[in-house]
């Protein structure tokens, strides 16, 4: 054989074998609409505390007959509202608009406000008609269940026989400031609001949606919603409800999140004109510190990928993965799920997701795809990127 036969041969036996060990640097799948991607990135100071620093990676046996699903972000349904009143207003009496029978009433003084002696709360009807209130709980019954609230506080019922309508709650004697707050577990009339993820970052963006219904039917209402950062920083927030009682709340998310850990709520008051609503929602919102550097590399043998990252700020990062292998019939399903962690500098930094080649079943093989692809920053307890689908090779 010549030597130019040997080094042709040679390189095409190079080139079948580069597949069988690793691909070539290849760009991430784009991102959907739903995933999350940090844009822009921002340093942070380590938290206060102990942190693992040894690098850890491990994967387990997924079973790909079954159905993997993630749980829905959480929906508010609402079926009570508050109230802030001064002691004048509540002695001259507070208009209430009730929808059911048997509703809770609570009256909790703030601080400083006179307390609300039994017997002194009363109810009557449009047209000054009576209503009979069943004490249910006193200040001190309500802290023996865990609740923390002020002295003077009191839980009353309405009657079961007062129709939906028009209502006026007085109390004699009331001095300060009180919050009333109206549940109605029986009423048809109930607020919805639900974020469309877990979490965002901060200058991001978040939407809810809200809808208000009475019973089967969504009513138009007036609607108003307020963003509360955990440090109780709160900022407005439009929101407009159409005439099927249907609207999104679309946050943009401020620069600075506070350092202050917790989950942002969003609170939004509905009206329909006879009855009022309040509900509350809440999500995570995380400060982008790192994020996938758009590439990897994977090495179809020994099922790895390696992750080049972007890292802003010091810390513990993980990644973590779900591995579909191609079936018999074609399908894609998952097979495997990694996780792996390391504490990296700010600056350039790699993970990498090691799937065990004993999880392929038989019969399935190449190609493969990593979706629920997700990068946590885990000394800031927090989710930095999403993609639902991540990868081929």
């Amino acid at each position: 054989m010549s030597n130019t036969h040997r080094i042709l041969t040679l390189s095409i036996a190079a080139l079948l074998w580069i597949p069988l060990a690793a691909t070539a640097a290849q760009p991430l799948l784009p991102a959907g609409n739903d995933d999350q991607v940090p844009q822009r990135l921002a340093a942070a100071p380590v938290p206060a505390g102990d942190f693992e620093r040894a690098p850890v990676s491990f994967s387990w046996l997924l079973d790909p007959a079954a159905e993997l699903s993630k749980p829905a972000p959480h929906a508010a349904e609402s079926r009570e509202f508050w109230m802030t009143v001064d002691g004048a207003t509540l002695e001259r009496g507070v208009d209430l608009g009730l929808s059911a029978p048997g509703a809770l009433i609570r009256v909790s003084p703030a601080r400083g406000a006179a307390p609300i002696a039994p017997g002194r709360l009363q109810m009557q009807q449009a047209g000054g008609r009576a209503v009979a209130l069943e004490a249910m709980a006193s200040a001190e019954q309500l802290r023996a269940t865990g609740m923390a609230v002020n002295p003077g506080t009191m839980v009353v019922r309405t009657d079961r026989t007062a129709a939906a309508g028009r209502y006026r709650l007085q109390a004699a004697g009331a001095s300060g400031r009180y919050v009333v707050h109206v549940f109605e577990p029986d009423s048809d009339v109930v607020l919805h609001a639900q974020p469309r993820r877990h979490h965002a970052l901060g200058r991001g963006r978040m939407a809810v949606d809200v809808e208000m219904r009475r019973g089967a039917r969504g009513v138009p209402a007036r609607a108003e919603a307020l963003l509360v950062a955990p440090d109780g920083e709160s900022f407005p927030v439009r929101l407009r409800l159409d005439k099927q009682g249907r609207g999104t709340a679309d946050l943009r998310l401020p620069d600075h999140v506070p350092g202050q850990p917790g989950l942002w709520e969003l609170q939004v008051f509905a009206n329909d004109g006879e009855t009022a609503r309040d509900a509350r929602t809440a999500f995570a919102v995380a400060v982008p510190t790192a994020r996938l550097d758009g590439g990897y590399d994977a090495d179809p043998r020994r099922l790895q990928v390696e992750l080049p990252l972007d890292v802003a700020a010091d810390g513990r990062y993980e990644v973590r993965g779900v591995l579909y292998a191609t079936g018999p019939d074609g399908v894609r399903r998952p097979v495997s799920q990694s996780h792996s962690a390391a504490w990296l500098a700010a600056g350039d930094g790699a993970l990498t997701l090691k799937f065990d080649p004993a999880h392929l079943p038989a019969g399935y093989q190449a190609p493969f795809e990593v979706r629920q692809l997700e990068l946590h920053d885990q000394t800031r307890m927090a989710p930095l990127e999403v993609r639902e689908h991540g990868l081929r090779f």
